[in-house]
């Protein structure tokens, strides 16, 4: 039996984020490649001596925000066919946060994939003024860095007030058992994006936790599981067109 749009769309979602997450450990763990310890050189030297590093990791890099990426835009179109499936307004809270969130998800992910790829591919010229040219791309990459997580950061809040808005909206359109996944989902983004925000010492481990549980868990099984009970509630192919 071929599966409906809702489904397909979260699977989508579920697939891109648990791909893009699983990527993220590769890097992590250093299963491609291992950084050289350059801790006690400067930035110029660093830049020089990763040089190899950061090309050998560079698919695991791009696809990783790409997949974050394509897993943000598919959210997007997943939630507006979920509200049509749900009888929800286009213009409801849940659509219109879904629709922001999902877009600036989108644009945060492919960010750094722009502002890192000319110092791994073009670190420097031979025209006099290597180490300023190498200084400048790492304060730019840095830059990059700094504005694409704070979009990541802004996603997840207003992602999580969407979630929030479809729980009061969808009503006991949805059972109560994927009411609370949903609110745990949303609890999860808005506490991802305050912990890192406030970045006290020592809790990068819980950001990093919270992100992966999200990505890898949270909202692949959410998507999955609202789809299924969309779909079961109101096929797509009866004859009222999926009412």
């Amino acid at each position: 039996m071929p599966r409906s749009s809702v489904v397909r769309l979260s699977w989508i979602v579920a697939g891109a984020f648990i791909l893009a997450t699983a990527l993220v450990y590769v890097d992590r763990l250093n299963l491609v490649a291992t950084p050289p310890d350059l801790s006690a050189s400067n930035m110029v030297d660093r830049a020089l001596g990763s040089l190899a590093y950061r090309q050998a990791i560079w698919p695991i890099f791009l696809w990783t925000n790409l997949l974050f990426g394509i897993g943000f835009v598919a959210a997007v179109a997943f939630a507006a066919t979920v509200a049509a499936r749900l009888g929800l307004r286009g213009t409801s809270v849940f659509v219109v946060f879904a629709a922001v969130g999902g877009v600036i998800g989108a644009i945060a992910s492919t960010i750094p994939i722009g502002a890192v790829n000319s110092a791994v591919w073009l670190p420097y010229c031979d025209c006099g003024f290597k180490e300023t040219e190498i200084v400048a791309q790492q304060w730019a990459g840095i830059v990059a860095s700094d504005i694409s997580d704070w979009l990541n950061r802004v996603a997840g809040v207003v992602l999580a007030i969407g979630l929030y808005a479809l729980v009061q909206d969808a009503g006991a359109r949805i059972p109560s058992r994927l009411r609370g996944w949903t609110l745990i989902t949303a609890v999860a983004l808005v506490l991802a994006s305050v912990v890192a925000t406030i970045s006290p010492p020592g809790l990068d481990d819980i950001v990093n936790v919270l992100t992966s549980l999200i990505g890898a868990v949270l909202i692949p099984v959410w998507a999955v599981w609202l789809a299924r009970t969309v779909d079961a509630s109101s096929g797509e192919n009866s004859p009222a067109g999926g009412t």
